[in-house]
């Protein structure tokens, strides 16, 4: 009741103009186009849909920090690629160019300003690709880095999966996370964006699964969800090597393999969050501690199979991607306690997956 009469007196006092546009990557399979872009408000959580794009599978984006380019992959058998997308004066995304992966089943991409430099993570093909680009434009592959190992889940970790690549914060290392070996492998990044192939790792406890790591702000703390087991290790970081200081419980369900999805850290870095899809359907939030731990702070249930998630810009809010559901849940977030509220302005989406935020022109 109070939440509704603060978005009116929001929605009264101030313009109904979007600000900013949600880009909403998808999965396919229902006749989607993959590529969904909402104009947003962030005053008050209103969006409407702006335009769409034709990517099969684009289970994850990257932009480039200057809003230029829009690279996405496409996680699809036999198809595997990553896209690339130019901004027209119009705001508009359009494609420029594709490059196929040789990794089956790109899951993640990012990329690399000083080198202009994308690296997928092949989840299927358990590899790294690594691609150079010209003005967005995808050149034929640089890389590919092959991963070997298993782990203790008969069916889980019985090869190498990759599943995500993140830039260290002072971008001269790239890591990479293997939910099959239960490491996150570290690779120097040379001059013109490759890697080494030789590269240093730390390893996670067995059967833990690691899916995705974020780094704060200051590069001293990186905070993990691991899949398998529902648990969020937190790392010091020092030099670029990771040390584990903690560990804790994102899913408290009690069924033997878990489905913990993704990891943010709020923009103004006193909160942690994690989605579990599959066995709870929630997200969990953590309070930072002042020395960069986390504290549990609550449990939230949302729709079905939350995947990826994102706060706003601002803050205020934070969007859920709910594949089963299909549909993008904004909850409004509060930053003083912690806790999420349903606005009730769901954003309708076929199987949803990956969520972006840029600056509407």
């Amino acid at each position: 009741m109070l939440l509704g009469l603060i978005l009116s007196f929001l929605s009264f006092f101030l313009p109904d103009s979007s600000t900013h546009q949600l880009i909403v990557g998808s999965y396919t399979q229902s006749g989607n186009p993959g590529l969904e872009v909402f104009d947003v408000n962030i005053s008050n959580g209103r969006s409407k849909k702006a335009y769409e794009l034709v990517n099969p599978n684009a289970s994850y984006q990257h932009l480039s920090k200057d809003g230029k380019f829009l690279f996405s992959v496409t996680e699809e058998a036999g198809k595997s690629a990553v896209s690339s997308y130019r901004r027209k004066a119009n705001g508009e995304f359009e494609r420029i160019s594709s490059g196929q992966t040789i990794g089956l089943g790109p899951c993640f991409v990012v990329y690399r300003e000083a080198s202009k430099t994308l690296y997928t993570a092949n989840y299927a093909g358990g590899s790294l690709s690594v691609f150079k680009t010209d003005n967005g434009k995808i050149l034929p592959i640089s890389q590919h880095i092959k991963y070997t190992g298993t782990s203790v889940h008969p069916t889980r970790q019985n090869e190498a999966h990759a599943h995500m690549t993140i830039l260290s914060p002072d971008q001269t290392y790239l890591f990479v996370t293997d939910l099959g070996t239960d490491k996150i492998y570290r690779h120097k990044i040379l001059a013109d964006g490759t890697v080494e192939e030789n590269f240093t790792f730390t390893s996670i406890p067995a059967g833990q699964g690691p899916r995705h790591l974020t780094f704060n702000t200051a590069g001293t703390k990186a905070y993990l969800i691991n899949e398998l087991k529902g648990l969020v290790n937190v790392f010091s970081v020092k030099n670029n090597e990771l040390t584990q200081i903690q560990t804790l419980v994102a899913d408290t369900t009690r069924v033997p393999d878990k489905g913990s999805a993704d990891i943010h850290i709020s923009p103004n870095g006193k909160w942690v969050i994690s989605s579990n899809r599959v066995s709870s359907n929630q997200v969990t939030v953590f309070a930072v501690q002042a020395n960069g731990t986390l504290k549990l702070t609550n449990f939230t249930n949302v729709g079905r199979k939350p995947r990826n998630f994102s706060f706003d810009p601002s803050g205020r809010f934070v969007y859920v991607a709910c594949q089963d559901d299909h549909k993008v849940q904004v909850w409004a977030f509060n930053n003083q306690t912690g806790t999420l509220t349903d606005t009730h302005q769901d954003i309708a989406v076929k199987a949803p997956v990956c969520l972006h935020f840029i600056k509407k022109r």
